[in-house]
């Protein structure tokens, strides 16, 4: 049995938030909504746009002043400027239990993806800037792994009701 409702998104870096929410509402994707930190007139650092009921892409412009900031190849990401893909997000309906299966399983898992903190316990998950309650882990080869819980009502619901 799956821990997962589904792939929630894939997160890209883009160069421009602008031109790429045009480009990819020409492709037929609905823009959704953003988050920016540093006032109105600041570049977002998140948009989300929907590819379907309950999934996305998340847009990350490269330039654009984040809560987190962009990872530096410390810790146990490898991050190139000139990559696209990002991170993928896999939506739990019970990040509490993710978590605790996965560290019973000596799979460490991270309040980010820069690794410096690690989670052991819901207690030590995050709340996004979207309101869902995240954790991270990293594969293998390095690829961050979201792992996301909606809790109540979170902006993609509120922008994607059923």
């Amino acid at each position: 049995m799956s821990n997962f409702k589904g792939l929630f998104h894939v997160s890209l870096h883009v160069n421009s938030a602008r031109e790429s929410i045009e480009f990819y509402q020409k492709v037929g994707l609905e823009y959704m909504f953003e988050l920016r930190e540093g006032g109105e007139g600041a570049e977002p650092w998140v948009i989300y746009m929907k590819i379907a009921h309950g999934q996305y892409l998340e847009l990350q412009p490269v330039h654009a002043k984040t809560p987190e900031g962009i990872p530096d190849n410390e810790g146990g990401v490898h991050y190139d400027r000139n990559q696209t893909a990002w991170h993928f997000a896999l939506e739990t309906e019970d990040i509490g239990t993710l978590i605790r299966s996965l560290v019973e399983q000596g799979i460490e898992v991270f309040t980010g993806p820069d690794c410096t903190k690690r989670v052991n316990s819901i207690e030590d998950a995050i709340w996004g800037g979207d309101g869902c309650r995240i954790a991270w882990i990293i594969d293998p080869d390095g690829t961050p792994v979201e792992l996301m819980e909606q809790v109540g009502q979170t902006m993609q619901r509120k922008h994607d009701a059923e």
